[in-house]
């Protein structure tokens, strides 16, 4: 799965531990097993995303810092990571981990995701019980309590619980 904007800063580490299957279950362990440490460092830890590559696998960090990332931040983020998660063993056999800045093309899936880009336009697709995948596009207006404000481009302010967004990203206008 390629990206169309490459990651700003790739820094890449191979940590011997076998074959990766990353349920949710486990993303979610070892967000919570990060976040708070590189939280400690200034750095949000975005997304982690896992990609079969080939006979290669990936376990990618996507981070962000206020002011930009630079190649030794992410660097820094690979040093703290690697032995936090070759202690934590729950990820099984061999994979390469890369720390990454998640670059302009970025997915938007936190709440600090959207209170970041407040005014920008942006797309989603929202995913309902009664409905199936619709498509939204306008300029984010509000964040709050787990819910963002849209304000589509025919005036309509539509309002969306973060949970129900399947997929959202920045639209870049060049």
């Amino acid at each position: 799965m390629g990206r169309e904007t490459p990651p700003s800063s790739i820094v890449g580490h191979h940590i011997d531990a076998g074959y990766v299957l990353m349920t949710s279950s486990l993303k979610s362990s070892v967000f919570d097993l990060l976040s708070p440490v590189l939280t400690g460092e200034g750095i949000e830890l975005i997304d982690i995303e896992y990609d079969e590559e080939g006979d290669s696998k990936v376990l990618r960090l996507l981070i962000h810092k206020p002011g930009g990332l630079n190649i030794g931040d992410c660097q820094h983020v690979s040093q703290i990571a690697s032995p936090i998660l070759n202690v934590y063993g729950g990820i099984q056999n061999k994979y390469n981990m890369e720390v990454a800045s998640p670059g302009l093309d970025r997915p938007l899936v936190t709440e600090a995701d959207f209170r970041r880009n407040i005014g920008r336009k942006i797309q989603i697709e929202v995913s309902s019980p009664t409905e199936s995948l619709s498509q939204l596009n306008g300029i984010l207006k509000d964040v709050n309590d787990g819910k963002i404000l849209l304000s589509q481009l025919s005036g309509k302010i539509t309002q969306v619980v973060i949970s129900e967004i399947a997929k959202a990203q920045i639209q870049l206008t060049w």
